[in-house]
């Protein structure tokens, strides 16, 4: 089994992070000094290096000015 971040479902889970990201206008830099990290986190997460967990995810779409159950629930459309 492979490990999750190497997933189709883990591609989307990132892909709508940073399409909401490009959405809202907003730079990895940018994303990342509001979250309280550095750009190089938010360039291997949306680079599928490093997993977000549920406490990170919703602190992304929040700091991205989107709703995280609307978020999620676009993402599991996505999946199904």
């Amino acid at each position: 089994m492979p490990k999750t971040i190497f997933t189709d479902a883990n591609l989307i889970v990132i892909g709508a992070l940073k399409d909401e990201r490009l959405r809202a206008g907003i730079k990895q830099a940018e994303l990342a000094k509001k979250i309280g990290k550095d750009q190089s986190w938010v360039s291997l997460v949306e680079g599928s290096q490093r997993r977000v967990d549920v406490v990170e995810f919703i602190q992304i779409a929040k700091a991205l000015g989107a709703d995280p159950i609307d978020l999620l629930r676009q993402i599991i459309d996505q999946m199904e």
